[in-house]
């Protein structure tokens, strides 16, 4: 397993990634698209013999981050997948000190890992999913990293 940064070749993997974690409704393709295109965005997959089985958005304006989006194929699962993605992030992010997150209250296994990570429960937003209903947890983790991405040919595999 491989991780990467997203390239535009595999934004139809990653659209069929998200339609099957999330359902076809969650992110468009030019929704998927414009987060790949977005400056402030850094979207990364991992790869399984080539395939598309993981994938995060992560935002960064200034010292904070958001991890927008992360799915995982569940056949993949329970393999360190995610926090590979999210470790990833968080280390060639240059000059970040605080990263947040929604998780939804139910999903006691995503909840797990983001603790494991050392994220916070700082907050709920009440109602905030559909399909169910349901609140969101708010997290969110202090870091002290500081590199500079550019520095590490991060980008350069853009």
């Amino acid at each position: 397993m491989t991780i990467e940064a997203m390239r535009p070749e595999h934004l139809g993997e990653v659209k069929a990634l998200l339609d099957t974690c999330f359902g076809s409704g969650a992110w468009s393709a030019d929704s998927i698209r414009a987060q790949l295109e977005n400056p402030v965005s850094r979207c990364t997959v991992a790869l399984k013999n080539g395939a598309v089985v993981g994938f995060l958005a992560f935002e960064q304006i200034a010292e904070e981050g958001s991890v927008v989006e992360l799915a995982v194929h569940p056949s993949c699962r329970r393999q360190g997948i995610a926090r590979r993605l999210i470790e990833r992030a968080i280390t060639f992010s240059d000059g970040l000190h605080t990263v947040f997150l929604e998780v939804r209250a139910g999903n006691l296994a995503a909840i797990s890992l983001y603790e494991g990570l050392g994220f916070e429960r700082i907050g709920v937003r009440k109602g905030y999913y559909d399909h169910p209903r349901e609140d969101a947890l708010i997290m969110k983790k202090q870091t002290e990293r500081s590199w500079k991405y550019e520095d590490t040919g991060y980008r350069k595999q853009l």
